[in-house]
């Protein structure tokens, strides 16, 4: 499903990347620091924190909490390092918005090193893709945590979490600095185009 990049390639758009135009790097640690400092996700967490994840989102929540007790169980289970599968995450994503990316993203927060954000930049810069077909499949979203973590093997990559690291001025896991950099790459192909 996924084009072959390596980390040479991600490295060669890290370099093209200025922070002083990505505004959302000033709340990320922030909203990862708030889900630490919680022992056991509760509703009132949900609410709040599902409503600051879409604000890094072009769309107003429809927030659904008719199976609050098995969201929360679900998002307890990813704070706990659990990997959750796809009928887990269809529960997750019914909740937020019917959305797999703001599902991503709220889990991404809960548990920075095992989930990562998940949008349609992401998607087309690693499907070279210009449709977004397939983005709201969770088995996708399982598929690309995967490949992200194929990539964290390579032997250049803690090299490269390092450069994003002093980039950005803060420490992020593997998977955010992968993410963060397919992002931005997106980004910038798409205003040379």
């Amino acid at each position: 499903m996924f084009k072959t990049t390596t980390i040479e390639e991600l490295k060669e758009h890290l370099i093209t990347i200025n922070v002083a135009e990505v505004s959302y790097l000033n709340t990320y640690p922030f909203f990862v620091k708030y889900f630490s400092n919680i022992m056991s996700i509760e509703k009132e967490h949900l609410i709040i924190a599902s409503h600051f994840v879409y604000g890094w989102m072009p769309t107003i929540i429809d927030l659904n909490l008719k199976n609050i007790d098995a969201v929360l169980s679900i998002l307890n289970k990813a704070k706990q390092g659990g990997l959750l599968n796809e009928g887990e995450l269809l529960i997750g994503k019914e909740a937020i918005n019917n959305s797999i990316v703001g599902l991503s993203k709220l889990l991404h927060f809960i548990n920075p090193k095992i989930y990562a954000i998940w949008d349609s930049r992401i998607f087309r810069f690693l499907t070279k893709k210009k449709s977004t077909y397939g983005i709201t499949e969770p088995k996708n979203y399982i598929a690309y945590l995967h490949y992200l973590e194929l990539l964290t093997k390579d032997k250049l990559f803690q090299d490269f979490q390092i450069s994003v690291n002093e980039l950005i001025g803060y420490d992020v896991s593997a998977y955010r600095a992968l993410e963060f950099t397919m992002f931005e790459a997106d980004k910038k192909s798409l205003k040379t185009v």
